[in-house]
C-alpha cells in the first residue's frame, strides 16, 4: 500500500483507532485534541522542577537524538525491550530496563533493608518519612549498581491504583484510598528514588499501573468501564501528582483496557493526557507483557505486528518483554508504523539513560560514589524500625488495656498463625534482620526465643538459579529450584531426632529432596518426596524418617526432579521438638500456632493454643491475611479472617478474656466480632523487617502509636459495590460511603489524648487566583508524648451532581510533648481539586459557587472544628496542570 495514493493509509487508521475512540470513551470528545499541540519539541512542563533541570533534560534529549540518528532501524528496535541489546559499533552497552522491584526495599537476596509495604507506610501520614525511606532504597540500588552494574531502572516503587476496594489482590502496594494522601506521599517516593541532583537521576522510578488496574484475577483481559467523572476526579489524580510535582521519569501502562481500549494502545492516555496535558518527560513502559495482550486476550489488534504498531504510535515506548523487538520490523514492512515514530520512542528511553549518567564518566556523577557499605547499614535498620513504629495503628483500646505492664507478667502467650512469622508482604527482598511478633515480645521481656522451624532464608549458600522470594504464608521461600540444584544450611543438633519435616509446594509433578550431612556429597540422612500440591504457593508438609544420625551437622539439600522449575521450599525442622526450660525469675513466653493462615481447623494445634491461653496472664493473638488469600493475580472474595482463624480467636478469648489482637496482615480485615468483644486491637499491616520489635514496643508502652488508617475498613463485602463497578460515586471510599464502617478512614488511637481548637479561616471568601489560610491549634492533653494527625476536609457547596460527603484537602502529622501546643496551618488554593468537579456536559472542571464547609478533625468520622467558606465564580476552566498542580499537601506547623 502506497501512503501517497491513499487518503487514509493503515498507519493513519491505527492512529485514529487509538486516539479518537479513546477521547469519546473517556468524555473528552474527538475534537478535544485541538486543545493540545502536537508540534512540541519537548513536553510542556508544569513550571516546577525539583529534580532534573530543563537544561539538563534538553541536553540529554539532544544527545539521545544524535545517537538515535546514527542507528539503523534494526538497532532502534533492539532498544525497545526490557533487555536492550548492545550496539558495539556505536559503543552502546546493553541495558536492563527491568532492574527489579523496589516496592518497599529492593527485591533481592540479602543484604538489603526491607521497609513496611506502602499501605502500612501510608498509615504514618508522614511525607518526610516516605522521602527518607525511598532515599535509602535508591542509595541501596545505586550501591548495588556501583558494585555489580546491574541497572538503575525499577518497575516501582509504589502502585497508584488506589485501595478503592479491599478485595483487590494488590491493596498492600497502594498508599491508601484517597488521591490527596496518595499523591502527596507518592511525590516524596519519586523524589527519594530519583534524587535531587539537577543533572542526574539517582534511579528511575516508575508510576504504575496507568490506569484503572483495580482487579487482578482478570487484569490482562478486563476492560474497566469508567465514567468520565470517576476518571478525572479519582483514578488519574494521584498519577497526575507523580508527573506534575514528582516529575517521575517512567510510567507503566496497565494490562487492562479502559472502555474497550487497552491502556498500552491508548493515545489518549499515553500521549494526550500524560505528555500534552501533564507534561510528562520520561518514557512509558508496558506491564509485562501487556503489548502482547493487545492482541490476545484483548483481541483489539488482529496480529502482534499491529499490536506493536498500535502501542508505539499511542506512546508506549518500551515493552517489558520482547514483543516490540520481535514484531516492529514487520510492522514497518507492512506500513503500520513509520521509522520516525520508532525513533521518537528510542530517543525517550535513551534520554533517561543519559540522565542516569550511564554515558558519562563516573567522576561526574555523584551517585557513583555511594559505597556498598550503606546497604543494610545500622542507619538503614534504624529507619526500618522507625517506619515500622509509625505504620502501626491502634484500632481499639478499651479501659486502657494497653500498654501492658511488663512487671506484672509472669507468663504471656503468643498465639496465632502469624505470631512467629515476620510477614513482609509482596515484592519483598530477603533482609538479614527480621523480627517476628513472637521474637519481638520475647526480646522485650529479655527471654530467649525458641522456634523449632528453620527458615530457608537462613541458607548459607545455594545454586545460582535459586532465589529467595516472599511466600504466600507470610514467610520467605526458596524458589526457581531446578533439577540438581542445591542449598546449604547451618549446623543443627540431630541427637534424639527421628524425623525431618519440610514445608514445600510444587505446581507440576514435584520432585525429591536429598538431605546430605556436612557437604553436598556427604552422607545421605534421608530423602523427602515432594508431591504436586496444586500451585507454587500451595504449601504442604512432607516428612522422612531419620535413622542413626546424631551430633551436629551442616545440612545440604539437593533437589532432584524433572526439567525446569520443580518445587519451592519454605522451612524445615527436626522432630521431635524440645523447647528449652524457662529460666528462673524470667517471665515465660510461650508460642502456639493454633491454626494455619488458611487451612481447616486442626484439633491438636487448636487445643494447644487454648491450653496456652488458659495459663497466661495475657494473650497476644496474631492473625491476618497472607498472600495465600490475595496477591498479584489473585483477588479475594471475602474480607474476614481466613481459614479457622476466627474460630481460634473466639476460643482463645473464651479461655482468657485478657487478649489483645494484633492484625498482622497484607490487607484490611473485617474483624467485627473481635471489635465487639476483645479489649484491644492493634493493626500491623506488613510492617517490614522490624515489625516484631515495633509491635512489642507498642504493646509494652515503649512507643506511643500514632498511625492513622489510610483506607476505610468495611464490615463485610455486603457494604461494597461489585468489584468491577468503577463508578467511584456509588458508595466507594469514605468520600461516598454512607454506611457505618468498621473503622473509618483516618482513624487511629493513642496512649495520650489530644484536643483541637481555635479554628481560624483567614477569609470568608475564595475566588480565582486566591488561596485561603486555615489554621487550628492542637494540644496534647495527656501525660505521654505522642503524634496526632490533623486532617482538613472540605464539603463542597450543593451541586447539580453527586459530590463527596467530605474530601481530604490537607493533613499534618504533629509530634507533641505532654501539655504542648502547636498551631497547624493549611493553605487552600482556589484550584484545589476538592473544590472542583468534572462536568460531563461541558467536558471540563467546574467550581460550584456557594458555601463550602471547612472540617478539621483527627479522622474522617471525628470532626472537631467546622467553618464556612464562600466560593466565588471562576472566569477560567482549569483542565491541565493549572488544575491539579496542587495535589501535594501544602501545610505548615508553627
Amino acid at each position: 500500500m502506497n501512503p501517497k495514493n491513499n487518503e487514509l493509509n493503515r498507519r493513519k487508521f491505527l492512529s485514529t483507532v487509538t486516539t479518537a475512540t479513546g477521547f469519546l470513551a473517556l468524555g473528552l470528545g474527538s475534537g478535544a485534541s485541538v486543545a493540545f499541540a502536537d508540534d512540541m519539541q519537548f513536553p510542556r512542563t508544569s513550571g516546577k522542577r525539583l529534580g532534573i533541570s530543563d537544561e539538563a533534560y534538553q541536553k540529554a534529549w539532544k544527545r539521545a537524538e544524535a545517537l538515535v540518528d546514527q542507528m539503523t532501524l534494526e538497532e532502534k528496535i533492539s532498544q525497545l525491550g526490557a533487555q536492550a541489546t548492545t550496539i558495539d559499533r556505536l559503543n552502546v552497552p546493553g541495558y536492563n530496563y527491568y532492574t527489579g522491584e523496589a516496592l518497599h526495599g529492593l527485591l533481592r537476596d540479602a543484604p538489603v533493608t526491607s521497609f513496611p509495604v506502602p499501605l502500612a507506610m501510608a498509615a504514618s501520614w508522614n511525607p518526610e518519612l516516605f522521602r527518607k525511606i525511598y532515599s535509602v532504597v535508591s542509595n541501596e540500588a545505586r550501591a548495588y549498581d556501583n558494585r555489580d552494574k546491574n541497572g538503575l531502572s525499577y518497575y516501582s516503587p509504589i502502585t497508584l491504583n488506589l485501595h478503592r476496594d479491599p478485595r483487590w489482590g494488590r491493596c498492600d502496594e497502594a498508599p491508601g484510598e484517597d488521591p490527596c494522601l496518595a499523591a502527596t506521599l507518592g511525590v516524596q517516593v519519586v523524589r527519594g528514588m530519583q534524587g535531587d541532583n539537577p543533572d542526574y537521576l539517582k534511579t528511575t522510578a516508575c508510576s504504575k499501573h496507568f490506569v484503572c488496574n483495580n482487579t487482578d484475577d482478570d487484569r490482562m483481559a478486563i476492560s474497566a468501564p469508567v465514567d468520565a467523572r470517576s476518571l478525572w476526579e479519582y483514578y488519574t489524580r494521584a498519577e497526575c501528582g507523580m508527573v506534575l510535582e514528582g516529575d517521575v521519569f517512567s510510567v507503566m501502562g496497565a494490562y487492562n483496557a479502559v472502555n474497550g481500549i487497552p491502556c498500552c494502545a491508548s493515545r489518549f492516555l499515553l500521549t494526550d493526557l500524560l505528555r500534552h496535558r501533564w507534561g510528562f518527560r520520561g518514557y512509558v513502559t508496558s506491564d509485562c507483557d501487556a503489548i502482547d495482550n493487545i492482541y490476545d486476550p484483548h483481541h483489539y489488534a488482529a496480529s502482534l505486528p499491529i499490536a506493536s504498531a498500535m502501542a508505539v504510535s499511542a506512546g508506549c515506548d518500551l515493552n517489558c518483554g520482547g514483543t516490540l523487538q520481535a514484531n516492529l520490523k514487520a510492522a514497518v514492512d507492512e506500513e503500520l508504523i513509520s521509522e520516525e515514530e520508532i525513533s521518537l520512542s528510542v530517543v525517550r528511553v535513551m534520554t533517561v539513560r543519559y540522565l542516569l549518567g550511564l554515558f558519562d564518566s563516573a567522576d561526574s556523577v555523584t551517585y557513583t560514589k555511594i559505597p556498598f557499605d550503606v546497604v543494610d547499614s545500622d542507619a538503614h535498620r534504624d529507619l526500618a524500625l522507625e517506619a515500622a513504629r509509625q505504620s502501626l495503628v491502634l484500632l481499639k483500646n478499651d479501659s486502657q488495656f494497653l500498654p501492658l505492664d511488663k512487671s506484672a507478667i509472669k507468663k504471656i502467650a503468643v498465639i496465632g498463625p502469624l505470631g512467629s512469622i515476620c510477614q513482609l508482604g509482596g515484592y519483598s527482598g530477603s533482609p538479614i534482620a527480621r523480627v517476628s511478633p513472637y521474637e519481638g515480645i520475647a526480646n522485650q521481656l529479655g527471654v530467649e526465643v525458641y522456634s523449632p522451624n528453620v527458615s530457608v532464608s537462613k541458607k548459607v549458600a545455594r545454586s545460582e538459579n535459586i532465589r529467595l522470594q516472599s511466600s504466600s504464608e507470610g514467610e520467605m521461600n526458596i524458589g526457581f529450584i531446578e533439577n540438581d540444584s542445591w542449598a546449604e544450611f547451618p549446623k543443627m543438633d540431630f541427637d534424639g531426632k527421628t524425623e525431618f519435616l519440610a514445608r514445600v509446594s510444587a505446581y507440576g509433578d514435584g520432585g525429591r529432596i536429598e538431605v546430605h550431612l556436612d557437604q553436598l556429597d556427604g552422607p545421605l540422612a534421608c530423602t523427602l518426596t515432594v508431591p504436586h500440591t496444586g500451585d507454587w504457593q500451595k504449601w504442604t508438609d512432607v516428612t522422612a524418617a531419620l535413622t542413626g544420625v546424631s551430633g551436629e551437622h551442616s545440612i545440604f539439600m539437593r533437589f532432584l526432579g524433572g526439567g525446569g522449575y520443580i518445587l519451592n521450599v519454605e522451612r524445615f525442622q527436626l522432630n521431635p521438638v524440645s523447647p528449652p526450660a524457662a529460666n528462673p525469675g524470667q517471665p515465660q513466653v510461650v508460642f502456639a500456632q493454633g491454626c494455619s493462615a488458611t487451612g481447616a481447623k486442626d484439633d491438636k494445634m487448636y487445643h494447644e493454643a487454648v491450653e496456652a491461653a488458659q495459663g497466661a496472664d495475657v494473650v497476644v493473638l496474631v492473625c491476618g491475611v497472607t498472600e495465600e488469600v490475595d496477591r498479584e493475580g489473585v483477588d479475594r472474595k471475602e474480607l474476614g479472617l481466613s481459614g479457622a482463624q476466627e474460630e481460634l480467636v473466639q476460643a482463645v478469648y473464651a479461655a482468657n478474656p485478657k487478649t489483645v489482637l494484633v492484625i498482622s496482615s497484607n490487607n484490611t480485615v473485617a474483624v467485627e466480632w473481635e471489635q465487639e468483644h476483645l479489649p484491644a486491637i492493634l493493626c500491623a499491616i506488613c510492617a517490614g523487617q522490624a515489625q516484631g520489635t515495633a509491635i512489642a514496643e507498642v504493646l509494652f508502652g515503649d512507643y506511643n502509636p500514632g498511625g492513622k488508617l489510610p483506607c476505610t475498613w468495611y464490615r463485610s463485602v455486603e457494604q461494597l459495590p461489585p468489584a468491577h463497578d468503577y463508578d467511584i460515586h456509588k458508595g466507594r471510599t469514605y468520600m461516598y460511603f454512607e454506611g457505618e464502617p468498621l473503622y473509618p478512614f483516618g482513624h487511629g488511637l493513642s496512649y495520650t489524648s489530644f484536643s483541637l481548637g481555635q479554628l481560624q479561616v483567614a477569609s470568608s471568601t475564595l475566588g480565582p487566583g486566591d488561596k485561603v489560610s486555615i489554621s487550628a491549634t492542637v494540644t496534647n492533653t495527656g501525660n505521654r508524648a505522642g503524634a496526632e494527625v490533623v486532617q482538613l476536609y472540605i464539603t463542597p457547596p450543593p451541586s447539580p451532581v453527586k459530590r463527596p460527603i467530605k474530601q481530604l484537602a490537607g493533613f499534618q502529622r504533629v509530634e507533641l510533648q505532654p501539655n504542648e501546643q502547636k498551631v497547624v496551618t493549611f493553605e487552600l488554593p482556589y484550584t484545589d481539586p476538592a473544590l472542583w468537579y468534572w462536568d460531563e456536559e461541558v467536558r471540563q472542571f467546574v467550581c460550584q459557587t456557594g458555601v463550602a464547609k471547612i472540617l478539621v478533625g483527627n479522622s474522617s468520622a471525628n470532626i472537631s472544628l467546622t467553618g464556612e467558606l464562600t466560593l466565588q465564580a471562576a472566569n477560567f476552566a482549569p483542565t491541565g496542570p493549572e488544575m491539579l498542580e496542587t495535589v501535594a499537601v501544602k501545610s505548615s506547623v508553627s
